[in-house]
């Protein structure tokens, strides 16, 4: 992943089976508008215009119609805005003003529209300068101050998925989702590869090649390292990679398993499955290998995997079988206590704590089937988002609204996000083989 431009304001339990039969073989703005809420009644979204973009100068004009489709695609899925229908716009996207005085706003208003989206770019050679205003149409008034982003020409859906967050600062006080991440694990011939895309399924990016098997990505904290296993050696390992500039990094590669690695929110150190000591157990490492603590969680000859962190970082939910098959934990850092979390059903996977702290995701399986559930921290409230298949590996939106999940429901496994409360449902990936155990990266800081 590349900064090419500037801006101005102007996984499942049973891969890791499959993880312990290799290893054995290889042993052998101020907000304008209230946030709507995802609740299980569905969600209530903001009518908005999202015309084509105004091209300033004759080159690559095929862009004014894509870059408008992307900034639709990206408000449609963030489930806060209803894009209008453009075949209803009365006016030539080409014709049209930019500033406030030559908006026809009672025409907006009448199409239904509560708010337009105008932008203006500009090619020149490999180069782009993009330009966006976000007018309120009952107000008659632009919202918030033009933003402005330049860099390379091939990086214009960077651009378009900043202004997409700065849409949703300037509406709702809280930015968008939209430059992030998700990794997840391709099929590649008999190997499994690593590779990442844009939160909607676009820039597919291929991380490693080594014509192995690669599994469970993790995001670091400031979404520039992925930390993932790897057999490439013949054993698991933990290894690191970053992908500002590809440079790649051993990260833990002690004698028996090293899997299922977990970044810490605000710390520089990863939970990581590790069987060196005669047993299996979660232990803290930092990004060089180092042991900085043995948690403790295992019991006996149970396999304790898949840590994934509450956003304080003071607590984990993991996948243990000690009590006969693999249900949820939560362990808590301060103090070394445990608790198991799932009572119901007999085999719940890839546990994943929500962004805000209020519910973890899991999957769970049953008759042959796996969906995606959500509990409580303290184990209330536990129900199903999804319904028929194998549905796996749930990871969260750094907002909380959506959930990324790998799901056969169409087909080969690929690659989904649906809201919060199990309804929305959009396929991202679509290459040839499977896709699987995703990982959503956290925010992109921006200056």
């Amino acid at each position: 992943m590349s900064q090419r431009f500037i801006f101005r304001i102007g996984g499942t339990f049973s891969a890791f089976f499959l993880a312990l039969v290799l290893f054995g073989l290889s042993q052998t703005a101020s907000a304008v508008v209230e946030l709507p809420p995802i609740s299980p009644s569905g969600i209530q979204k903001i009518p908005i215009a999202v015309p084509d973009f105004k091209y300033m100068s004759p080159e690559q004009t095929q862009l004014a119609r894509e870059m408008s489709d992307a900034l639709a695609n990206d408000l449609n899925i963030s489930g806060v805005f209803r894009p209008l229908d453009r075949r209803g716009f009365l006016e030539d996207p080409q014709a049209m003003g930019l500033e406030a005085s030559q908006i026809k706003f009672e025409d907006w208003r009448r199409q239904g529209a509560d708010f337009l989206v105008r932008c203006s770019y500009q090619v020149q050679g490999n180069s782009i300068r993009l330009d966006g205003r976000l007018f309120d149409v009952s107000g008659r008034k632009m919202v918030g101050t033009p933003r402005s982003y330049a860099g390379e020409a091939r990086s214009w859906r960077e651009m378009v998925h900043a202004f997409a967050d700065d849409i949703m600062l300037m509406i709702t006080g809280e930015r968008g989702v939209f430059d992030t991440k998700i990794a997840y694990v391709q099929g590649v011939g008999g190997a499994k590869e690593i590779f990442y895309c844009d939160f909607d399924g676009s820039n597919p990016v291929q991380v490693t090649r080594d014509n192995s098997i690669a599994l469970s990505p993790s995001w670091s904290p400031d979404q520039s390292q992925i930390a993932f296993v790897s057999y490439r050696d013949g054993t698991p390992k933990v290894y690191g990679v970053n992908v500002l500039n590809g440079t790649r990094y051993l990260i833990s590669g002690f004698p028996g398993m090293n899997i299922t690695p977990a970044w810490r929110p605000g710390r520089n150190e990863l939970a990581v499955t590790l069987s060196k000591d005669q047993g299996q157990d979660i232990y803290l490492v930092s990004p060089a290998g180092q042991i900085v603590r043995k948690l403790g969680v295992g019991f006996g000859s149970s396999i304790s995997v898949s840590p994934n962190w509450s956003p304080d970082g003071q607590k984990f939910a993991y996948v243990s079988n000690e009590s006969g098959n693999p249900q949820i934990y939560v362990f808590d850092i301060t103090n070394g206590q445990k608790k198991r979390l799932t009572f119901n059903g007999n085999y719940n996977t890839s546990p994943a704590w929500s962004p805000k702290g209020d519910w973890i995701a899991f999957a769970a399986g049953d008759g042959g089937e796996f969906n995606i559930h959500v509990i409580r921290p303290d184990g209330s409230d536990g129900h199903a988002l999804t319904q028929g298949g194998r549905n796996e590996a749930p990871r969260w939106s750094p907002d909380g609204r959506m959930i990324a999940y790998s799901s056969n429901k169409q087909g080969g496994s690929a690659i989904r996000i649906m809201y919060s409360n199990g309804t929305g449902d959009w396929q991202l990936t679509r290459q040839a083989g499977a896709q699987e155990l995703p990982d959503w990266s956290p925010r992109r800081n921006r200056q």
